[in-house]
């Protein structure tokens, strides 16, 4: 008995024995490379819809893979430096608008948004407000992104200012499309 206690004291030794040098192991791996194949495409956005480099609009291809978020600030607000949406700058240059995720948009950011959407929306685009995404839970199916023309000198009068969020490497190749 006393035999078989004391083996089994040593078996748990032995077992507690493996489990810390297995941790001392772990903690001893180096850090990730910085410039492996992962990178955060999201950086400071991290409430936009879309990441750096899926796609936005159509046709679903390389060049409207997006290389940069941009923040849309409005000056006009109570709140100092509300980011009220999103421009995204695709690889062909064309840009659309977005708006924030849902539970960071208040109805005054999204009054702000749809008066930006009004005023820059590519002649293309018939809808000048952004449409619900959800009707009572329900997807709508309606778009969420609106190509838009912001001229620089349109920010004054707009009471935004765009402010640079994430963009892709520059020389880093792009890959495959994800939608």
């Amino acid at each position: 008995m006393v035999c078989r206690l004391q083996a089994e004291k040593t078996l748990s030794m032995i077992i507690v024995s493996a489990i810390l040098l297995a941790s001392l192991q772990i903690a001893q791996v180096p850090a990730s490379n910085p410039t492996s194949s992962v990178i955060d495409t999201r950086g400071p956005c991290l409430d936009s819809a879309k990441q750096v480099p899926n796609v936005v609009g159509d046709p679903p291809d390389r060049s409207s893979e997006i290389l940069r978020i941009d923040r849309v600030v409005s000056t006009a607000t109570f709140m100092p430096n509300e980011v009220i949406g999103f421009v995204y700058t695709r690889q062909d240059g064309k840009t659309f608008l977005g708006m924030r995720a849902a539970q960071y948009t208040s109805p005054a950011s999204a009054a702000a948004l749809n008066a930006v959407l009004a005023s820059t929306h590519a002649p293309s685009v018939a809808e000048t407000a952004f449409p619900p995404q959800t009707k009572l839970g329900v997807k709508t199916g309606y778009a969420a992104f609106f190509e838009v023309r912001l001229p620089a000198q349109a920010l004054a009068a707009l009471q935004i200012r765009t402010e640079p969020c994430v963009a892709w490497p520059l020389g880093r190749p792009l890959p495959e499309p994800a939608p």
